[in-house]
């Protein structure tokens, strides 16, 4: 062979060898720009499912503060145009997805931030909430009756022997103003102090228990505040004003509860029930002007 066929022989292997790298490169190109491509893809999918999951976590949000739920509403809106904005967005535009992928982080932000809100707002009404929710409905029946109280009456014969065994005694009420002093108007009234003395008895459970007091007014209706709540008797939830803790030793024992007043309430006579243990022990009645 001639040194002019080798040249061409040297020059046909060095093309060769081009043409494959050149083939081999193209074809990696390729393959990276379609792992690429399934990544964008795949993070598209991601961004757009956390906003939808942001969108309805939204929905699920419901205040009485209709300032808030202006400003969630407005948010909705921002998750809405973003998911608008990404749908459209081509699938190679990599800019772009991951400009709205930080704008989906920092509508995450927002969110858990008004998340953290409601909660706080939540657990301030806590005690409103409550007794509008479970209250008023289990209390639904008792309200619409004239004689609220006359059911406790009649539903104690059962109980007589353990009303008996425990009784609180020397029942004292003090209506109360706004600087602690006694008043028989219903206008000035803010609070109502009830004292007594558990009498001693040595066959009693010894330890720490609760006294519920039930305040009826003139209508019967069982008064209410943030301080009320529900408690059993005789197998049904029923409603209390006001309670507290008493620790008892067998010994006569004194106490007193309060319950405060957030409305004015009617003149008239009202009524007062003491219980503790699941009996009836002790009641009382009072006049307001």
């Amino acid at each position: 062979m001639n040194s002019t066929s080798k040249i061409l022989l040297v020059i046909v292997i060095l093309m060769t060898l081009a043409i494959g790298w050149l083939i081999y490169d193209k074809l990696n190109d390729q393959e990276i720009m379609n792992n690429e491509i399934v990544q964008i893809k795949s993070e598209k999918a991601v961004i757009e499912g956390e906003l939808e999951t942001m969108y309805k976590q939204y929905n699920s949000l419901k205040t009485n503060n209709e300032e808030l739920n202006e400003k969630l509403d407005a948010e909705k809106e921002k998750i809405t145009e973003t998911l608008e904005q990404l749908r459209r967005v081509k699938r190679t535009d990599y800019a772009k997805i991951k400009q709205l992928q930080e704008e989906t982080e920092t509508l995450k932000t927002i969110m858990k931030d008004y998340l953290k809100h409601i909660d706080k707002l939540n657990s301030e009404n806590k005690i409103l909430v409550y007794k509008n929710k479970e209250i008023m409905q289990n209390y639904e029946d008792e309200i619409a009756r004239t004689e609220t109280l006359t059911y406790v009456t009649d539903s104690l014969s059962s109980q007589v022997k353990t009303a008996k065994e425990l009784k609180a005694k020397n029942i004292s009420i003090e209506p109360l103003n706004n600087r602690n002093k006694i008043t028989n108007r219903v206008s000035k009234l803010k609070k109502i102090k009830i004292c007594f003395t558990i009498d001693d008895n040595v066959l009693a459970r010894k330890g720490s228990r609760n006294v519920f007091i039930r305040i009826a007014g003139p209508d019967g209706i069982i008064l209410l505040s943030n301080e009320s709540g529900m408690f059993n008797y005789q197998g049904k939830e029923i409603a209390y004003s006001s309670k507290r803790d008493l620790s008892y030793n067998g010994k006569k024992t004194d106490a007193c509860v309060f319950w405060t007043s957030d409305t004015e309430q009617a003149p008239g006579k009202y009524s007062v029930d003491v219980f503790m243990d699941g009996s009836q022990i002790g009641d009382k009645n009072f006049n307001l002007k």
